[in-house]
């Protein structure tokens, strides 16, 4: 026991002379970047392994919340400075991650191709919105992952696709080279025999994320080049880095090594390296967005969380949707119409032009989503996996629940709580996905470690608590 305790004091020492913080928050950070990365290894067929994973990081969290040391410890968890080291580390990851950017958006100048399918119906999606076309209306064919999934619907819809194996895919490249709508009608046919069934199927292959993603590619597609949407990725991926940079000096006060530790394991966080920079996962949009809500609440700008929210939703309701507690907090009914109103500018248009085509793709699509082997509900039955959405749903409510009220004093801790039995219940776990959880965690860790007088929880949340109570007082 003794030879454990000098080790440990060696290690401790070795990560304060070289990272300025102390060894439990730094194999906090290292543990958490490990065990995520763990779903790099088991991915298509691997449901079950990855439910153990993203149940680990659960119990792991609980751990962090009530079995980490307590943050009214009066002595430091990391240092006033970034330590010379740190700060090289910090400046290599930047460059590391531009240095991708570089290449990967390069490459996809050169070969006119875009990695993953969320970049290329970004894409199609907004030049179809160029030739006058609703990228989310009835018959509209945006996302051609869907159309491959589907056929099985189609048939019993009574809508079949003429074309099969290589001449459906060959069908796919020209009309995904020039969207014409013959082949489009040929892929996706249409006839004057109308059913609900049938009419609801055909408003399933709009564009799945939301106008603010659109209108933003929308202005990019005239270039004709679409490399130009994985550049615009690898830039909000940055804005992301840079918004929670100013979180995570935020919630570490004066001890700015946990910052810049905690910004170092974002910065080489493979699943937002690689799916965001390198490839276009969506996710990255409302993540920014929820990240600016995230800022504006502790810097105790209602209006501003309330907008950046609605900004958060209207580019992808999940994660987006992980932030509105936010605005509740408040308890301000003009919070409430800040956030309609702006979420009315963002969607009303969409509305106008089909309201059940926006509405079927934007809002329902995951409810017409199957469970697939990336989920160990892909291989429960059925009655299973409800009954662990119920559960989730309800505990994530009890976890805002208890953060309203003020019994939970912890936000980043809640909001990685929430995303990771949010994922956990899901029935397909994308590793897209995994920065909901990653993000708020490692704030969590900053959160946990930090000491009382650099803690947001008490030098903020009690001036938000005072202005919730006279909402009629709160600052623009």
């Amino acid at each position: 026991m003794t030879h454990l305790n000098g080790l440990f004091r060696r290690v401790d020492a070795l990560t304060w002379r070289l990272l300025g913080c102390d060894a439990a928050f730094a194999g906090y950070l290292l543990a958490v970047q490990l065990w995520l990365g763990l779903l790099w290894f088991f991915y298509q067929g691997f449901g079950v392994t990855r439910g153990i994973i993203l149940g680990g990081l659960v119990a792991a969290l609980f751990l962090l919340r009530f079995g980490a040391r307590s943050p009214l410890a009066a002595i430091s968890a990391g240092a006033l400075s970034l330590t010379m080291l740190l700060r090289g580390l910090l400046i290599a990851a930047v460059l590391l991650d531009l240095g991708m950017m570089a290449v990967s958006s390069t490459k996809s100048f050169e070969t006119t191709k875009i990695p993953m399918d969320e970049g290329q119906t970004s894409w199609r999606a907004a030049r179809l919105l160029w030739k006058g076309e609703d990228p989310y209306g009835a018959g509209t064919l945006v996302d051609l992952t869907a159309l491959r999934l589907r056929t099985a619907q189609r048939k019993q819809a009574g809508i079949p696709s003429l074309p099969s194996g290589p001449a459906m895919a060959q069908a796919l490249t020209r009309y995904d080279k020039n969207l014409d709508r013959k082949i489009r009608t040929t892929l996706l046919p249409v006839s004057a025999h109308r059913s609900a069934a049938r009419e609801r199927e055909l408003r399933l292959y709009g564009y799945k994320y939301g106008p603010v993603i659109l209108v933003a590619t929308a202005l990019l597609a005239p270039t004709g080049l679409p490399g130009t949407v994985l550049l615009l990725n690898g830039l909000v991926c940055f804005g992301l880095f840079a918004a929670n940079w100013r979180i995570l000096k935020r919630i570490s006060g004066r001890q700015l090594a946990l910052a810049g530790a905690a910004m170092l394991a974002l910065l080489l966080d493979r699943h937002i390296t690689r799916n965001y920079i390198d490839r276009s996962a969506t996710d990255v949009w409302a993540l920014l967005f929820g990240s600016f809500a995230v800022l504006s609440f502790l810097s105790r700008r209602p209006f501003a969380t309330a907008w950046a929210v609605a900004l958060a939703i209207g580019c992808k309701t999940m994660p987006g949707l992980l932030f509105l507690p936010l605005v509740l907090f408040f308890r301000s009914p003009r919070l409430v119409l800040a956030f309609a109103g702006m979420m009315l500018v963002l969607i009303s248009p969409w509305l106008l032009w089909d309201a059940s085509g926006f509405v079927n793709n934007v809002f329902l699509w995951p409810l017409y989503m199957t469970a697939d082997s990336t989920s160990w509900e892909f291989f429960t039955p059925h009655w299973v996996a409800l009954a662990a959405r119920v559960a989730a749903a309800g505990i994530v409510a009890v976890l805002w629940w208890r953060f309203l009220c003020g019994k939970e004093p912890r936000l980043f801790w809640t909001l990685a709580m929430s995303a990771a039995l949010i994922l956990f219940a899901s029935g397909y776990l994308r590793n897209g996905y995994i920065p909901w959880i990653s993000l708020w965690a490692v704030a969590a860790g900053v959160e946990a470690f930090a000491s009382p007088r650099a803690m947001w929880i008490t030098a903020v949340a009690p001036a938000i608590a005072s202005a919730s109570l006279h909402a009629a007082e709160i600052p623009q």
